[in-house]
């Protein structure tokens, strides 16, 4: 049979058709496969730590994440719905879109009974909100004080007929007797603190203020997912979700709570007993053992006590005061002697082991290092069991991982890796950085290190008994504000280091090179300038060698690694392990390059200066991997970096990790919007108000205008007496609501405090227009419609500046005009 041969274009229109059929039917396939998995539609206010959007456009936050893991269990897709304005505005318009079906649910809605009646609520809750106690960081007197002498004075907004229950409660049952200092704002309860006119002043859990902390928090109130009413399939659903996220992590949204609203404390405050202690103590003898690194060692250059211990008890002192004499112990069972005869006070570090603190006579602090332990084995010796070996152990150290009736006790844990590093059938446990520490060096070439993870290994410091409360309270402290950061510059100071290679180590690896290299330097110079040149070459590749070693131990860590040749211009980072658990690696030419990321790699070049070892912040991209491709976003990343030289002294590459810190920018970003706003009325509070003001009068040009407005509530205090302070905080609400609804987005809406608002507007051409923004500002208030609150009106005092005007000269001519707007029968205005 023959076959018929088809010209050249025939095959190619053959090709492109099918490719076509194939394109046309492939993404119909995929959107048929997308369309059979439910949407939801999602109301998501802007609103800090409960449903925000990143910079980059992601969206995050406590409701978000919720909403991620209720997925797991439901396969829903999400489609977000937002709303243009402000957050009351916002939750107005998704509020109603709710009701009438536009969108299925919304999150973060605390009960009522009103609301019931025009949503369905989720059985269970998704959180809890608290109220709570706060004092000044620096203030210790609630911790420490009995207050059987007098009252606990308490600043609050003054009728908050709620919060006092609550608060009363709490005292009744905690047998303290409440004194009320009434405020009006919350800057006013924080001076009162400041003032010492209160002990502490009452908030909620999801309002922070930069200087304060948390003493106490009482009657949780929970807070839950809402639906259109009648969505009964949906709602089982939720309701479904929402019990197996309990069942499975009952912690959850605590950890959420956590992560949005707690803000870790890095303020280190003492108590007046624990400030006495440091003044008494004198000189503390610290027992530190000379052959535990890289926690506790002595330098065999410089003979000086050296490491992670060591360097953590100079943090200590800079930051307490207290004084401390290092001890020098040669093993475990001195120490374990000094300890017992009380001839040292505390111990710089020891396993977190209560049955280790238990036979020292010690009390631990919290740890200050955890990581995995590593078993150590020769590998000569891993095709035999453990069974068929012997564990060796540091004698007066003590081992608590199994029975050791077989074991081999040494004098040091060098002598541990020796034995085993000879090939002898003995195996041990050790932590992980000490582990590390040995297998560095290049004579501990046998050594095999396979980690744990069935139990962590906890380095802490031991305070000789009978321990001092005040000491170990302070020692507790220090390691829980010390900074993450400060914390990983000490363990890198101490983990990532050079070993010199040697001649005998060279020969040792390298028998039949180094003698044939001895052969031609002895009878041609030419060859050994030649040798010379391959011996440098070898020492970059040991130096490599020695890098890939650290990248491997600390893939067990949460960091990625990196290392920059410098004469080759290779940027190589060590990422996180692929689904099937192999290592990845990004390679990067920094000098050189046009894609995307060119301006990332001028941003490191900048920073790989050979020599200026340090930390440093900035953007970079991060690859995630899906299913088709690696996706590339940008996130803040922390470098700690340190310059690697050969042994002529010049600087062959740049070796450091990299840390996460998206989530301690994005929690910078989101306290210092709080500190701009006012908690109820989301106005710009007074301080921030005054500053952007000023800033206005500043920049005003020459034949520009503004207006100042100031705006009162008329009778604002017979709504409060009358109605209560419920509803006196609905209609400043509403108040400032239809502010933001008759001035421009650029205006500047503030409230200075109390009853009184402050609007700021650019570009006002004539008084005419002023009066006509002034009349349509009182006739939208007119039309505030607040439950139980009767009629609200306002007094408005307006100016118009010019350039060169002063804001407290401007501020006064419009309190002048305020003051003849009220006597001349309020619900009016006056333009001075």
């Amino acid at each position: 049979m023959q076959y018929k041969r088809f010209p050249l274009w025939e095959k190619g229109c053959l090709a492109a058709i099918i490719i076509l059929i194939l394109a046309a039917l492939l993404p119909a396939r995929s959107l048929e496969a997308k369309e059979d998995r439910p949407v939801v539609r999602v109301g998501y206010p802007i609103q800090q730590g409960l449903t925000e959007i990143d910079e980059n456009g992601n969206y995050t936050g406590y409701i978000y994440d919720y909403l991620q893991e209720i997925a797991q269990y439901t396969g829903w897709d999400y489609e977000f719905v937002r709303a243009e304005g402000d957050i009351n505005e916002s939750l107005m318009t998704l509020m109603e879109m709710l009701e009438n079906g536009e969108i299925d649910i919304m999150g973060g809605m605390l009960y009522n009974s009103r609301m019931e009646e025009m949503y369905d609520y989720a059985s269970n809750s998704c959180g809890i909100v608290y109220t709570v106690l706060k004092v000044l960081y620096e203030d210790t007197a609630f911790n420490e004080a009995s207050r059987e002498e007098r009252p606990l004075r308490v600043a609050m907004i003054d009728g908050a007929a709620q919060r006092r229950e609550e608060l009363e409660e709490y005292c009744r049952m905690n047998m303290l007797i409440p004194e009320i200092v009434p405020c009006d704002t919350e800057e006013e309860m924080l001076q009162a603190l400041k003032e010492n006119r209160a002990d502490v002043m009452l908030s909620t859990s999801m309002e922070f203020m930069e200087g304060l902390r948390t003493v106490a928090r009482f009657s949780p109130r929970p807070f839950y997912f809402v639906s259109t009413k009648g969505k009964t399939d949906l709602l089982n659903q939720l309701d479904k979700a929402l019990q197996s996220i309990e069942q499975a992590d009952p912690y959850f949204s605590a950890s959420l709570y956590e992560q949005y609203f707690n803000p870790p404390n890095t303020e280190l405050w003492l108590t007046s007993e624990e400030k006495k202690y440091v003044e008494t103590a004198g000189t503390l003898k610290v027992g530190v053992l000379s052959d535990l690194p890289p926690y506790q060692y002595t330098d065999e250059v410089t003979g000086q006590l050296k490491g992670i211990g060591v360097d953590l008890l100079e943090k200590i002192q800079e930051q307490t005061g207290l004084s401390f004499q290092l001890v020098v112990a040669p093993d475990e069972k001195t120490l374990n002697r000094m300890a017992a005869e009380g001839s040292i006070d505390l111990v710089a570090g020891m396993n977190y082991d209560y049955e280790l603190a238990k036979d020292r006579n010690v009390a631990m602090s919290r740890p200050y290092i955890t990581t995995q332990y590593m078993l150590l084995i020769s590998d000569r010796m891993q095709n035999r069991r453990l069974e068929e070996m012997s564990m060796a152990m540091v004698d007066g150290c003590g081992c608590y991982w199994e029975k050791t009736d077989t074991g081999v006790y040494f004098q040091s844990r060098e002598d541990i890796v020796r034995a085993i590093n000879s090939g002898k059938p003995y195996y041990s446990y050790m932590d992980a950085y000490v582990a590390q520490y040995y297998f560095n060096k290049t004579e501990f070439k046998s050594l095999k290190l396979i980690p744990q993870i069935s139990i962590d290994s906890s380095t802490c410091i031991g305070v000789v008994k009978p321990a001092s409360t005040e000491l170990l309270s302070i020692l507790n402290k220090v390691i829980q504000a010390l900074p993450q950061d400060e914390m990983q510059s000490i363990i890198y100071a101490n983990t990532i280091f050079k070993e010199s290679p040697t001649l005998a180590d060279y020969i040792k690896e390298n028998p039949f090179q180094a003698a044939a290299a001895a052969g031609v330097v002895i009878f041609l110079i030419i060859a050994a300038l030649a040798w010379g040149i391959f011996t440098k070459e070898k020492l970059n590749r040991k130096i490599t060698l020695e890098l890939a070693k650290h990248r491997e131990i600390y893939g067990l860590v949460n960091d990625y690694f990196f290392e920059y040749d410098i004469k080759k211009d290779i940027f190589t980072i060590s990422m996180k392990p692929d689904g099937n658990g192999e290592e990845r690696t990004a390679i990067y030419n920094l000098k050189s390059g046009t894609d995307e990321k060119t301006d990332y790699r001028k941003q490191l070049l900048e920073i790989m200066v050979p020599g200026k070892d340090g930390i440093r912040e900035l953007q970079l991209p991060e690859y995630k991997q899906n299913q088709t491709e690696d996706t590339l976003t940008l996130i803040w990343i922390r470098l700690a970096m340190k310059t690697i030289y050969d042994y002529k002294g010049n600087p062959v590459c740049i070796i450091g990790k990299m840390n996460d810190i998206e989530e301690e920018r994005r929690e910078r970003d989101k306290l210092k919007n709080q500190a701009e706003r006012d908690g109820l009325t989301h106005a710009y509070n007074a301080k921030t108000s005054l500053r952007l003001i000023e800033e206005r009068l500043q920049g005003l040009e020459e034949g520009n205008r503004g207006a100042l407005l100031l705006i009162d509530i008329d009778k604002f205090k017979n709504i409060n007496d009358t109605y209560g302070h419920m509803a006196g905080d609905q209609v400043l609400c509403e108040v400032a609501a239809v502010l933001r609804e008759c001035f421009r987005e650029e205006d500047i809406v503030g409230r200075p405090g109390g009853d009184e608002f402050v609007v700021y507007m650019d570009r006002m051409k004539e008084n005419k227009a002023l009066a006509d923004t002034c009349e349509r500002l009182l006739q939208n208030i007119r039309k505030i419609n607040v439950a139980n609150a009767g009629k609200v009106t306002i007094s408005v005092g307006a100016v118009v500046t010019k350039r060169g005007d002063r804001y407290d000269e401007v501020y006064k001519l419009a309190d002048n005009a305020l003051y003849r707007a009220k006597r001349e029968g309020r619900d009016g205005f006056f333009i001075a």
